[in-house]
């Protein structure tokens, strides 16, 4: 076991003793040279990030490519988009028809569009301003740009509220979810999808794990310790799923290869093209099916 890392605060339990896993830099975007621990508390189990960025500097960490400003044109859309938020939907339906709904961390509304086509009154928050001026524009989506924990929004307001690919990258988890069991109606449906740290992926690929994205992630979830969370949060888990075709497949073939088109070798990208993706799904499906999926998706139910 590594030496204790001092001083530790962990962002969700309040502990101040972690171990040390390793070490890990941005490797997906470079957006600095710094370089951060991954600790996991002794009290709780969760992996974080070390240091921590403050609040305030957060935004630097994202790239203007971050974030997609495109994909509203119709034959993308159909192509490329609208499969993967047809999947994520058809997680809510399991437990929800229809109802308010706010998808958290929405960035330019792509669930929010389908799940307003199909039966749910639909709206989605979102940080960067950027992105929700692109989704009103061009999606006809309702948006708020801003902080989960700094809006309006009226208390039992919503019957379900999504975080897809969300909660790892925000400072104050559990602040987020005491705000959202307030925001939901009893009864209501919260989803939350996560990269997964107790996958194969995650243990084979360590520092250059594609989804482990530091610093933008500064909570690294297992199933275990998420589950933990909700429960003390006030939320009874219903489901878990640990496949997913718009997730799991990129971590493998992004911890092989740059996934932007414009960097590599040309025998690389032709590499990544040809036989990089159809291992790379294949892998990912294996995994999943021994329940060591590279992200996994809880959804849980407000206590009443």
């Amino acid at each position: 076991m590594n030496p204790p890392v001092t001083p530790f605060k962990c962002g969700i339990c309040g502990g101040t003793a972690g171990e040390v896993l390793f070490a890990a830099r941005d490797f997906n975007f470079h957006t600095t040279e710094e370089s951060f621990s991954i600790v996991r508390c002794s009290a709780c189990g969760t992996a974080q990030t070390v240091p921590r960025p403050p609040e305030n500097s957060l935004g630097r960490f994202y790239p203007p490519s971050y974030y997609p400003t495109g994909g509203f044109d119709p034959a993308y859309y159909r192509r490329t988009i609208q499969p993967s938020q047809r999947k994520k939907l058809d997680i809510v339906r399991r437990f929800r028809q229809s109802g308010t709904l706010l998808d958290v961390g929405c960035g330019a509304g792509f669930f929010v569009r389908e799940a307003s086509k199909n039966g749910f009154s639909a709206q989605g928050i979102e940080f960067s301003r950027e992105a929700v001026e692109f989704g009103m524009r061009e999606g006809d989506v309702r948006l708020t740009e801003g902080d989960l924990l700094k809006t309006e929004f009226p208390l039992s307001s919503f019957e379900v509220v999504t975080l897809w690919q969300v909660l790892e990258h925000l400072p104050r988890p559990v602040e987020v979810l005491k705000r959202i069991r307030a925001l939901l109606k009893p009864g209501g449906i919260l989803v939350i999808a996560v990269p997964n740290f107790d996958s194969v992926q995650a243990r084979v690929f360590r520092s250059r794990w594609y989804h482990l994205e530091v610093p933008r992630h500064l909570y690294h979830f297992t199933p275990a310790t998420l589950r933990k969370v909700l429960d003390a949060e006030g939320f009874d888990v219903l489901a878990e799923y640990q496949h997913s075709p718009e997730h799991n497949w990129a971590g493998i073939l992004g911890s092989l290869f740059p996934l932007v088109a414009s960097k590599g070798s040309y025998a690389g990208r032709l590499a990544r093209l040809v036989a990089g993706r159809p291992l790379a799904r294949g892998a990912a499906a294996i995994e999943a099916a021994f329940h060591r999926g590279g992200t996994f998706t809880l959804v849980a139910a407000s206590r009443q």
